[in-house]
């Protein structure tokens, strides 16, 4: 098992010291590297928005089936709703899972991320479980953290059990205390400036679900949901603050601050890609459309706008009670005479006394008021 988890834990633990060697303050270095694993998993995150976002290009017709069943309330009506929409996510190739993976890579990542914290000798200075047994036997302590502040008070009583130990550099070895504090104690210990962690946590994990929440996207299915099921969101709400909260009260101080920076960077990433790609609006008319394609009748026409200009290059509907068209445009298009003399006589007498084609009618554009 340790040989699996260190497939992951030795990368991220070269990561996590890059970072610290940048700025030697594991408080701040966590959000370069906080930073870090939220480029890594951008391309997961990418997939999960065009996701959301395919399931919002449904919206029209997953709402008809919600209407189509909004007060039938019996078990059988739900299952067959529910199995409509399930045939329109299948006919649509639509995922309703796929945005789940970014949300369980997260827990791999704090349970690395503890064995990091706990075992700095092995995956931030690197050195060999052979050679880490030497320093904590020396130590007299199974615990490597205790270890390392052995190590780091006597460099010189412990560089000659093995050549890379006395290869480090005493200057540069991991440190977790911030203003006097060791992040690597836990809140439980009763260190008191430790309790404000998980305190912190609990609010940033509260604010980024509900923030997240309300930036993501919402099925017509979940707006319609009855009271229970809204009283049941209500508690996961709260649910998974306190569960956050409960583990950085007992781990390390650094695993509840790596979780604070991830809860507000993962605000800030929700917000720039809605910004970036953001959720398609439908009208009124759209879900009416998608109401009667459901029930298997025929879209209505769009109304012709008054004052819509006509396309140019729209070819003219010939009438079929005109066999031959030349004749037939020749009886319509006035000449350019034949406009002249209408204008110098309304009556329909030409100047020259002789009667007009268009007697009596005004063919000049007139707007109607209605």
């Amino acid at each position: 098992m340790e040989s699996f988890w260190d497939i992951i834990n030795v990368p991220l633990g070269w990561l996590i010291k890059l970072c610290y060697d940048i700025i030697p303050n594991y408080a701040v270095s966590l959000i370069i590297f906080a930073l870090m694993i939220k480029i890594l998993l951008l391309p997961l995150s990418l997939k999960q928005h065009k996701n959301s976002l395919k399931q919002a290009s449904l919206r029209p017709r997953e709402a008809a089936i919600v209407k189509k069943y909004k007060n039938r309330t019996d078990r059988n009506s739900q299952q067959k709703k529910q199995e409509e929409i399930q045939r329109l996510y299948q006919a649509e190739n639509y995922n309703q899972f796929a945005g789940c993976l970014p949300l369980l890579i997260q827990f791999p990542l704090i349970i690395c991320i503890f064995n990091i914290v706990k075992s700095p000798l092995r995956y931030l200075c690197g050195l060999g479980s052979d050679v880490v047994k030497l320093i904590t036997d020396k130590a007299g302590t199974v615990d490597q953290i205790q270890a390392l502040n052995a190590l780091r008070a006597d460099f010189g009583a412990y560089s000659p059990l093995h050549e890379s130990i006395a290869a480090l550099d005493p200057s540069g070895l991991p440190s977790f205390s911030i203003f006097g504090v060791d992040l690597a104690s836990t809140p439980a210990d009763g260190v008191a400036w430790l309790l404000i962690i998980p305190v912190l946590n609990f609010l940033a994990t509260f604010f980024s679900t509900k923030v997240i929440r309300k930036l993501s996207y919402k099925s017509p299915q979940m707006e319609s949901q009855d009271a229970s099921s809204t009283a049941s969101l209500k508690i996961m709400e709260f649910t998974m603050p306190l569960l956050t909260t409960f583990i950085a009260y007992n781990t390390p101080g650094v695993i509840g601050i790596y979780w604070i920076y991830q809860s507000i960077l993962g605000i800030l990433q929700q917000f720039l890609l809605v910004k970036w790609k953001p959720y398609p609006v439908f009208t009124e008319e759209d879900y009416k459309d998608a109401e009667r394609l459901m029930m298997g009748k025929p879209l209505k026409k769009k109304k012709k706008i008054q004052g819509e200009e006509k396309d140019p290059n729209r070819p003219r509907v010939r009438s079929l009670h005109h066999i031959d068209d030349d004749e037939y445009n020749a009886k319509v298009v006035e000449s350019e005479e034949q406009k002249k003399a209408r204008s110098e006589n309304k009556d329909g007498v030409s100047g020259d006394g002789m009667l007009s084609p268009f007697p009596m009618k005004d063919y000049s554009d007139k707007k109607t008021n209605k």
